[in-house]
């Protein structure tokens, strides 16, 4: 009777012990920057349009940037996500600038009426990225063909990094959710942001991925980007 006794309490004792150890949470898709913060989130915009932005107090385009010194990725062909509040022009340039201040690709993209947040993925026919350098992107909305010092243009800068072949293994096995969070984890802005937009875009309705997405965005300090629905605006060179 006694060892019954003993036996309970120590059955006991030992599911107590599990019970009230924590669940450890799903990791979520946070940010973690490498560097130190530099600049103001959004990118730096110059320009006006008149017939713009008057009554908004928003700003016409803001880039999907963090407050970071250098933005990085691993993708030779890596993806810009820029907010574009009121798309009343039609067309916008997309350039590329190497680290020396070269144009090394430029092209114009046809814009649709539909404001959000929207995808440019550097194409093929700009050549790809060398990893260790940096680069600088344009992103200009054409206010008046014949007067382009009037275009709204929004930058960014953007560096290249060598995939280790550690983390290389665990996206080869990941789902997407799983990939923007392995990117978060390891500093890689313009991949994580570029696999959680597809998912918002292809699943705008899922709240979980809705969540990720704010917790991501909250992370880089542009929470107020969260409720903007992420759209296919442009229509871009299939090169």
């Amino acid at each position: 009777m006694n060892m019954q006794k003993l036996s309970r309490s120590l059955l006991s004792l030992l599911f107590s012990g599990l019970v009230l150890l924590p669940l450890a949470p799903a990791q979520a898709v946070t940010f973690k920057a490498k560097g130190s913060p530099q600049k103001t989130a959004g990118g730096a915009t110059r320009g006006v349009c008149q017939h713009l932005g008057t009554s908004s107090p928003q700003p016409i385009l803001t880039a999907l940037i963090p407050t970071t010194e250098k933005e990085l990725t691993v993708a030779d062909y890596p993806t810009v996500l820029v907010k574009i509040s009121e798309p009343g022009t039609q067309k916008a340039e997309l350039t590329l600038w190497d680290g020396e201040g070269n144009g090394i690709y430029q092209t114009i993209v046809d814009l649709t009426a539909t404001p959000g947040i929207t995808s440019f993925k550097i194409p093929k026919a700009a050549g790809a990225l060398a990893v260790g350098q940096q680069y600088k992107w344009n992103l200009a909305l054409i206010c008046d063909p014949a007067e382009r010092q009037r275009d709204i243009v929004l930058e960014g800068r953007l560096e290249r990094v060598e995939l280790s072949s550690t983390l290389n293994h665990l996206l080869e096995t990941s789902s997407p959710l799983e990939k923007a969070k392995l990117y978060a984890q390891n500093g890689l802005w313009y991949d994580t942001v570029a696999t959680l937009a597809d998912l918002k875009r292809s699943l705008p309705q899922n709240s979980q991925i809705g969540a990720e997405w704010h917790e991501l965005l909250q992370s880089v300090g542009l929470t107020e980007l969260s409720q903007v629905p992420v759209v296919d605006c442009c229509q871009q060179p299939k090169n």
